[in-house]
């Protein structure tokens, strides 16, 4: 019963996210936000943490929730540029988009490490443990999700080429 409320949680996040096809900064801002929301409502059912770890553990959540958003809202934008840059792709055009995507990957695993840390000192290991996995389990299913709404390149231009 458990899983299958986080299952349709973060389904509907992902129809959140894939109900956009363009997006204004405003937009993208209010996407990440409520992805945001939708997830602290997962995290409730993934980390069981009570008493004092809980006023810890909310509150640095809460931090560690404002630093993705700012991500989250880069992040799709960087989809939404790359899905657009199909249609002018070079490579130099390919590296750099390539290079923007390492960084992204590379900014959320430091700030779950940093947030694993602070979680850990605040509480113990386990809260920490569990956030970092639940962490973990939305984002892959995310990123599952967004990749399964953006054609790869080379798709892109299969379905060009069966057109001409």
């Amino acid at each position: 019963m458990k899983s299958k409320s986080i299952l349709v949680s973060i389904a509907l996040i992902t129809t959140t996210l894939s109900a956009y096809a363009q997006t204004s900064d405003a937009e993208a801002e209010a996407m990440a936000n409520l992805l945001g929301v939708q997830k602290k409502e997962i995290v409730m059912k993934l980390v069981p943490v009570t008493g004092k770890d809980s006023v810890a553990f909310w509150k640095l959540y809460d931090e560690y929730r404002l630093r993705y958003n700012n991500m989250a809202k880069t992040r799709i934008q960087l989809y939404e540029q790359t899905a657009l840059s199909y249609n002018k792709m070079t490579p130099a055009l390919a590296d750099s988009l390539a290079k923007k995507q390492f960084v992204m990957r590379d900014e959320q695993e430091k700030i779950l490490q940093d947030y694993y840390k602070k979680i850990k000192s605040a509480t113990n290991a386990v809260v920490a443990f569990e956030f970092y996995q639940a962490e973990i389990y939305m984002l892959t299913q995310l990123r599952a999700v967004i990749m399964q709404q953006i054609p790869t390149y080379g798709e892109f231009q299969n379905a060009i080429q069966k057109k001409n």
